[in-house]
């Protein structure tokens, strides 16, 4: 059962207060990213705080006063350390010299040599955010590539025992082959990762090198890290060695230019992000396949899911250990996720979407839910397992099992709403079974309806049923007295006080199956009248989320209502509404529902457009000729909007806030082209970092250009070849004060694309060497130096007892902070 944050235990309705009501997102926020576990379990804030100051008390050599001060202003939540000091800080392992960078948030170092690459790595696997100058002052300094790298994998990961492997890289030369037998730590992925560099340069080979790479000695999937936390995830690491070598191998004959160094360097933050923080799924979230709803535990490499383009096949599956995953409350249902897993959000009122972490969604978002209808497969009941009875028995009665029809759907359906199952021994010893189903007696019109349709779907396992009312109460009964279908339903359908699932016979059937699904549901428990209409209401988050996924699979999105209970000691109920979409269900469910249909003057609550984005796009007026109030504080109905505008849109789901959480099972698989599908019904994605090049670098000024690409037919792609520069952020470094045409042309890429981000030198030089530059007067007069060239000379005269290395020092403090935005 998902544990809900505002009903936890004691102490951690405690931790609740340490953070203001106007920050959501903190507790989870701080649960996933500063709090470590502990023997005794995860850390409360106050006692990140303990951990923390009393490692800034030792690494400062602090006073009483000064430790009190810090801890009642972090305890306040006045003044805070690093965010990597709140994970680190206090802890054995930032007291090792190897780790000491990883108490700083942000780093910056110019390329210059194969060791820059490596320390890059090494920073981002301590989780600091890392930022490479790319210009050709430094570039250049590369050696050209001389051999070309054929790579062999061996070793599979995880096969050598923990007591034997090998924490360091080592790497063994022979005459025209290299074999690195890559170690177990962070220091044995750099020196791997850096090593396949220097040997595309070595002058040892003579232009060829049979590389091996030996994975046996890394940690397998889910082993703790007990130094830093967290738990090993080497899934992209084989990846890593062959994309180096494909890249190096492009440039044989000469150097690198700036894009190839910055995909090399990129090519490692995927490794890095894959391997720690990877954006996963629970492992029950139902993937859009072509097979029809599958839990993402069980999609493979190969299988077909459903995404904007079409059916797109998934070249890779991670499996990400155990993390904390949260639901995202909103006027619809709720999907589930890492905070760090990306949703997508609608940008504009023509389709244009946006990727949110789920830690940064904000209230008011607009979710997209999927429209399509999920074309499912042909399943089959599973083989009847159930022993056949002597012939004069009269409870084992002639039974078979039928085809999957619409007819057993529906009474799959109704049986999971209003239906009982009962085996077991009377007094006597002998064994007993029946189905039994409940209906309001009272409504002398539908219940002789029903008990038609059960009739009919009982004749397709050779079955009938008696149907009577209990003396004394308004209760209709319809009884089954076959203990095989008992015993059947037992263990396919449904048990006593057990959570219900949704068969994969029903989640992966044909449409037909699953409407008729839904509609036995809505006839046993459901509401046509009801604003919005009511289809069904239980005690089973988990089942409710699995009908939920099933309405979203014929492209209906539901809506989840919470309904607490009034007496201590009830349970909660979830119920699942229909506030739009009247035209889709009454052309795919109420076909196979005895209620009917939804009626079409029933005012719906459905989902919106909101009227800030609409007019961005549309004028007052034009707003007004198409049925719209025209106001931005007015949203549109998204049903009429899709028709007026004639736009191909998915549905707008509002973000009210991130609900309650728990520690399960992930996965997170990889799709080609798309990068994205949709999981239950929500069209969801596959540590920052900044890269600088010289403003005159076209090859790298363009190097995002077309990322995404549409074929003839409309279908979107991303280059393959490209793909690891979404790793990081691109800026081009103006060493001389850019034209105020250069900066319009830079805000302008950025509005449309999101990069073309560009930064004057002599403004960053000049904040750096603020100690120097003391007055404003002095800072005008050091720019006016650095435009024309001077900058080193103005610095000589007025400092001339400055070393040439503290003065090339200042001269080149132009490092971005990689982790802004």
């Amino acid at each position: 059962m998902v544990r809900e944050l505002e009903r936890s235990s004691a102490r951690e309705k405690r931790n609740l207060s340490d953070f203001p009501e106007t920050a959501p997102a903190a507790n989870p926020v701080f649960f996933r990213t500063y709090s470590r576990r502990t023997e005794t379990g995860r850390e409360t804030w106050e006692e990140v705080c303990d951990r923390t100051v009393k490692g800034l008390q030792k690494l400062g050599n602090l006073t009483s006063e000064e430790t009190q001060l810090l801890h009642r202003m972090q305890n306040q939540l006045k003044t805070l350390a690093s965010g990597r000091w709140l994970w680190v800080g206090g802890s054995k392992w930032i007291e090792q010299p190897e780790n000491f960078s990883g108490a700083y948030n942000c780093s910056s170092t110019n390329i210059l040599d194969w060791r820059s690459f490596g320390l890059l790595m090494d920073l981002a696997m301590m989780g600091c955010g890392t930022g490479a100058v790319l210009e050709p002052q430094y570039i250049n300094q590369l050696p050209p590539i001389r051999n070309r790298l054929t790579l062999t994998m061996q070793g599979e990961i995880g096969s050598t025992p923990a007591q034997s492997r090998r924490e360091e890289t080592e790497v063994k030369i022979a005459e025209k082959t290299a074999t690195i037998y890559v170690g177990d730590s962070r220091q044995g992925w750099v020196n791997s990762y850096q090593t396949l560099l220097e040997l595309s340069t070595d002058e040892r080979f003579a232009g060829e090198v049979q590389v091996f790479i030996d994975l046996s000695d890394v940690r397998p999937v889910g082993e703790p890290l007990k130094g830093f936390g967290g738990v090993a995830n080497p899934v992209k690491l084989p990846d890593l060695y062959q994309r180096c070598a494909a890249i190096l191998n492009k440039a044989v004959g000469r150097q690198l230019n700036s894009v190839e160094c910055c995909i090399l360097i990129d090519e490692a933050a995927v490794t890095i992000v894959a391997g720690n923080i990877r954006r996963c799924l629970p492992e029950d979230a139902l993937v859009h396949t072509s097979k029809g709803l599958v839990p993402i535990c069980d999609v493979q490499v190969g299988d077909l899911v459903q995404t904007p383009l079409g059916f797109r096949r998934v070249v890779d599956k991670f499996d990400q250990g155990f993390q904390d995953v949260y639901e995202i409350e909103t006027n619809g249902t709720y999907p589930r996720a890492t905070l760090n897993h990306s949703q997508a959000v609608l940008a504009d009122a023509r389709g244009t979407i946006v990727w949110k972490s789920v830690a940064n969604l904000a209230e008011g978002d607009r979710l997209l839910h999927n429209t399509q209808v999920l074309p499912g497969t042909i399943t089959h009941l599973p083989a009847d397992f159930t022993m056949s009875r002597p012939s004069k028995s009269r409870t084992a009665k002639a039974f078979v099992i039928p085809e999957l029809t619409s007819e057993v759907a529906w009474l799959i359906g109704f049986t999971h709403g209003d239906g009982y199952v009962a085996i077991g021994r009377n007094k006597y010893g002998k064994p007993y079974g029946r189905v039994e189903w409940a209906m309001n007696a009272l409504d002398t019109e539908l219940t002789p309806k029903i008990q038609a349709k059960i009739n009919a779907g009982l004749a397709l396992f050779g079955l009938t049923a008696t149907h009577g009312n209990i003396k004394g109460e308004n209760t209709a009964k319809s009884i089954c007295s076959s203990i095989r279908l008992a015993e059947y339903f037992h263990r396919y359908i449904k048990q006593p006080n057990l959570p219900l699932a949704i068969p994969s016979f029903i989640l992966q059937g044909s449409v037909d199956i699953r409407a008729a699904y839904l509609a036995g549901l809505m006839d046993s428990d459901g509401s046509i009248k009801n604003r919005p209409p009511h289809l069904v209401t239980s005690v089973y988050r988990s089942f409710v989320r699995q009908i939920s996924a099933v309405l979203s699979s014929l492209g209906i999105a539901g809506r989840i209502i919470t309904n607490y209970p009034q007496q201590q000691g009830w349970q909660i109920k979830y119920s699942i509404t229909i506030p739009a979409f009247k035209q889709r269900y009454n052309a795919l469910i109420s076909p196979y529902s005895v209620k009917g249909q939804l009626r079409q003057g029933l005012k719906m609550y459905g989902f919106t457009v909101p009227g800030v984005i609409m007019r961005e796009a549309y004028t007052y007026s034009e707003m007004r000729e198409m049925g719209f109030q025209g106001s931005r504080t007015v949203d549109a109905n998204y049903e009429r909007y899709i028709v007026e505008t004639d736009i191909s849109l998915d549905i707008p789901v509002t973000v009210k806030g991130i609900g309650s959480y728990d520690h399960v099972k992930t996965y997170d698989i990889e799709v080609e082209e798309a990068h994205c599908f949709y999981c239950d019904g929500y069209l969801t994605h596959n540590s920052a970092g900044m890269r600088q090049f010289f403003a005159d670098d076209e090859l790298a000024a363009n190097a995002k250009n077309n990322l995404w690409q549409q074929d003839e037919s409309g279908n979107w792609r991303i280059d393959p070849e490209r793909d690891a520069l979404r790793m990081a952020n691109h800026t081009r470094v103006f060493h001389t004060k850019p034209t105020l045409e250069e900066c319009i042309d830079a805000v302008r890429k950025q509005y449309y694309s999101g990069e073309g981000a560009i930064q004057w030198a002599g403004e960053a030089v000049a904040r750096s060497n603020v100690d120097l530059l003391s007055t404003p007067s002095l800072k005008l007069e050091f720019l006016k130096a650095y435009d024309e060239g001077k900058a080193k000379e103005w610095l000589q005269e007025r400092h001339p007892n400055m070393t040439a290395g503290e003065l090339e020092h200042r001269l080149v403090r132009v490092g971005l902070n990689p982790c802004g935005k």
